[in-house]
């Protein structure tokens, strides 16, 4: 299970890394952000299962971010860690589906509690259903129409809620079934069908980073370059001059 926290106090971060004792709950890595941007971030390259997110935050708050979590990654279990115990914040949370709404200050043995059962709820969304040879055959044409339709559109924005409707499954249950096809789930094969394309680009074309990052849908000329380090070890401007050296 991964977690991110996001507040805008950095002492408030360092003490939640360090006084929940998140390995005992099943937690094996802690993410922390400081505003909205830089937890979208995260959120688009790392499988976060939850988020333990503050409501004041500089620029978005943390409930438009949550909110943008639920329409993108429905699957991620969403907590407030706030100390505004405002009614309509707490009316504002339950709409969106937040999990748990708690005030600061909340002493370690709480936030644990709360934890452990949100692990447990989404434990219990994620324990397969025993299935017969029809299902099977459905996972796998699942798992066919996600791929073409990524390998179809991955210039665009991708949605969770895009590919659940798709096929017509559960997220966690399809995230799960097409990782154990293809080996990816279903944001690393994103990214890699991405990173394969403007490989080709690099390899093909003049066109600048920036407009081969448009190209593949992603638009941050920052957040292309990182995403092609992480999956070939190099930038993409190392990697067309070394293609350009080859030919």
């Amino acid at each position: 299970m991964k977690i991110l926290i996001v507040d805008d106090e950095l002492i408030a971060l360092n003490i939640l890394k360090q006084s929940v004792r998140w390995r005992e709950l099943g937690i094996t890595e802690v993410y922390t952000a400081m505003n909205a941007d830089a937890a979208k971030k995260i959120l688009m390259t790392e499988n976060i299962d939850l988020a333990l997110c503050d409501i004041e935050l500089p620029g978005e708050s943390g409930l438009d971010l949550i909110c943008w979590i639920q329409k993108i990654y429905p699957g991620i279990v969403c907590i407030i860690l706030t100390a505004f115990p405002d009614f309509n914040y707490a009316r504002s949370a339950i709409s969106l589906g937040v999990f748990e709404y708690l005030l600061k200050p909340t002493s370690p043995t709480e936030i644990e509690s709360t934890v452990k059962k949100a692990i447990e709820r989404i434990e219990a969304d994620r324990t397969p259903q025993p299935v017969d040879g029809t299902e099977s055959v459905r996972d796998q044409d699942a798992v066919a129409a996600v791929k073409q339709y990524i390998e179809k559109h991955y210039n665009d924005v991708i949605t969770r809620n895009m590919l659940e409707k798709l096929v017509s499954f559960n997220h966690d249950y399809l995230n799960r079934i097409f990782k154990k096809e293809t080996g990816y789930s279903l944001i690393e094969y994103i990214q890699y069908y991405r990173i394969i394309m403007a490989k080709k680009l690099l390899r093909t074309t003049s066109l600048s980073v920036a407009e081969i990052g448009e190209k593949i849908g992603i638009d941050e000329p920052a957040y292309f370059i990182r995403v092609f380090r992480k999956w070939t070890g190099m930038t993409p401007g190392n990697y067309r001059r070394e293609h350009d050296s080859d030919n």
